[in-house]
């Protein structure tokens, strides 16, 4: 675990609990996380509010919310806008250069899967870190409540997902300058497990890193960024359960309020970027169209078409004028 440090300033290394280190409670929530986000490993994120002693009371509220259909297909659509804004920024194919660097065609799909992971992942995190912002400053959530949006989505890593290896983040030669470039631009202190992944691959890292950085600069990359954030907002408002994460149940924790506010608001920062930096990898790797779409869609069990009625079966239905009565009519 990172030495006990400050939470607030952009640069100054957050502070982690890695699973090997965690007690009982927190390696059960750990458990929970990775079932309910369908995700291969504990996300950074949860990680980070383990260290603040934050975890279990955010974890509590933000529960019920993640694990609803409308959790995820929020998510989809934030995923779904990140690929479109990389695509009109413009985001050339990536596979010739990775051949001329070497990279055969068994080695770039190795790639192109941890790519798909962190492509699925990155949105969840997005609309999590804005639940969470709300949660914490009084309430998110209360949107309408329906079958579709209340449907559980399935438990447990899909089986296609593989695993997530990590590079160390003391690494040498390339990935060290790569991985320093990386722990500035983001501003948590610490290399994302996104790019420690890709670290597996230093040439491609390199690669995707450099033109990504490309379209710092641009005012459409900036309104893009914004563009992300104000959706996430709008996703977690919409959530149709209310989630509140009041100051008490953090202080019972053991955490302080000001600085599990200072981490949030560092991921706040963080995930658009960090989005749209996957996102476009995804459009390098796999073309527009497959960006898309999710990488690895839920499968939803088939929901009663009256289930969507918004009045009962044996209440009286208002007719317009001139609706049919009968069969029989025309």
């Amino acid at each position: 675990m990172a030495g006990r440090t400050g939470n607030g300033k952009a640069g100054e290394r957050i502070v982690l609990v890695d699973e090997t280190q965690a007690d009982r409670p927190t390696i059960e929530a750990y458990e929970l996380i990775t079932r309910k986000l369908r995700v291969p490993r504990v996300p950074l994120l949860f990680r980070a509010l383990a260290g603040e002693k934050a975890l279990l009371p955010c974890w509590k509220a933000l529960r019920p919310a993640v694990r609803l259909r409308a959790f995820e297909e929020g998510a989809d659509e934030l995923r779904a806008r990140a690929a479109r804004a990389a695509v009109e920024m413009g985001c050339p194919l990536i596979e010739t250069q990775l051949e001329w660097a070497g990279y055969d065609v068994d080695e770039i799909d190795e790639i192109r899967a941890q790519v798909n992971i962190f492509h699925y992942q990155n949105a969840k995190l997005l609309l999590v870190a804005a639940v969470l912002c709300e949660a914490l400053n009084g309430e998110a959530g209360g949107g309408k409540e329906t079958p579709r949006a209340m449907q559980r989505v399935p438990r447990g890593v899909p089986h296609e997902m593989g695993i997530v290896e990590l590079v160390p983040e003391d690494a040498n030669g390339s990935l060290a300058r790569v991985f320093k470039s990386i722990r500035a631009h983001l501003g948590l202190g610490v290399v994302a497990d996104d790019f420690r992944a890709f670290g597996r691959w230093p040439k491609y890292l390199t690669i995707a890193w450099d033109d990504a950085r490309k379209r710092d600069s641009e005012t459409r990359a900036h309104e893009a960024l914004g563009d992300l954030w104000m959706q996430a907002e709008a996703a977690a408002a919409s959530l149709p359960v209310k989630v509140s994460i009041p100051e008490e149940h953090l202080l019972a924790a053991g955490a302080e309020s000001v600085r599990v506010h200072a981490l949030v608001e560092r991921f706040r920062r963080a995930m658009p970027g960090l989005t749209l930096d996957v996102a476009q990898l995804k459009v390098q790797l796999d073309g527009a169209e497959d960006a898309l779409d999710s990488p690895f869609p839920v499968r939803w069990k088939y929901i009663n078409p009256d289930d969507y009625m918004p009045v009962g079966l044996d209440e009286p239905v208002k007719l317009r004028v001139g609706d049919p009565v009968g069969l029989e009519e025309d």
